[in-house]
């Protein structure tokens, strides 16, 4: 899949998805929901402040006559309203204006969220200028310390999400600062083991390397003039960072300097999460909408 044109296609030979927008009081969000609305993706069902909503649906000029509203005193209720809501008939859950850690603590609430007992992590897409296809990235959103479980969880969310996109044996490295082994570095020991448990079948048809420096995965020609083989070297299709900021900082540095194109999900939940930064433009947010209904 080359970029978002092509995942939107892919999204558009599904049935239109229901779509359950937490807070949805937000111009940026609902230029969104109008886009995948005209595309045909979704059935939007807006939780939030109702006045609110139908001001800021005023001014993108998105009509309401036909979607579903509640109306929410205040954020809290907001995600436990939504949670119930995409559980019984929502197809993908998208967050909307409000804080981040308010809308987790709701997706992950053990009684009423949407847990399934395995590790949820947040992948970006990413369609950057200059490489030859999208580009998948964990985790920047979800899970700040990362030990060898973690890992392992965080690239099977990822193989779940590709293999359903159409890419049969994902190319999957692992990023470091450097391919050498540092103790001090635990991304790299990690690497290690995680190289030992491919070679052992652990992970389902796909191929692993690292640890790579980030040159070595997306050039091939880095990877020669540091004398590596690798038939992943230039290639990959998902980067394992090696934490949470390295992650979120080096793909918001795409967006905001390389003018990458962007979408966000997160796996591992019930119902796909749609989790973005309230400053993503509304073009992101449909690309985020078609990965959602993709995964749904």
């Amino acid at each position: 899949m080359k970029n978002f044109k092509e995942l939107v296609e892919f999204a558009k030979m599904k049935a239109p998805r229901h779509c359950v927008v937490v807070c949805a009081q937000d111009e940026t969000v609902l230029e969104g929901i109008k886009l995948a609305q005209g595309l045909n993706l979704i059935t939007p069902i807006l939780v939030g402040n109702r006045e609110n909503i139908i001001k800021c649906a005023k001014n993108v000029n998105l009509g309401l006559d036909n979607i579903e509203m509640y109306d929410a005193e205040d954020e809290p209720a907001a995600i436990i309203q939504s949670i119930k809501i995409v559980k019984e008939r929502g197809d993908f859950l998208m967050k909307g204006m409000l804080s981040t850690t308010v809308f987790l603590k709701g997706v992950l609430d053990k009684e009423q969220g949407l847990r399934t007992g395995k590790v949820l992590s947040h992948i970006a897409v990413l369609e950057i200028p200059g490489y030859h296809k999208l580009i998948f990235m964990s985790d920047g959103g979800m899970n700040i310390k990362l030990d060898i479980k973690i890992r392992v969880d965080i690239i099977n969310n990822a193989i779940e999400m590709m293999r359903t996109l159409g890419i049969e044996k994902p190319k999957i490295g692992l990023i470091a600062a450097s391919e050498t082994v540092n103790p001090d570095l635990p991304e790299t020991t990690d690497a290690v083991k995680l190289m030992e448990m491919a070679s052992q079948g652990k992970f389902r048809n796909c191929l692993i390397a690292g640890p790579f420096g980030f040159d070595v995965a997306i050039s091939k020609k880095a990877a020669e003039h540091k004398h590596l083989n690798s038939e992943l070297a230039g290639d990959v299709d998902f980067i394992l960072m090696p934490n949470i900021a390295a992650a979120n900082i080096w793909a918001k540095g795409l967006i905001y300097f390389a003018k990458a194109k962007a979408a966000g999900l997160v796996m591992g939940a019930a119902k796909p999460v749609i989790m973005l930064s309230r400053a993503d433009e509304p073009e992101t947010k449909l690309n985020s909408i078609a990965l959602g209904v993709a995964m749904s």
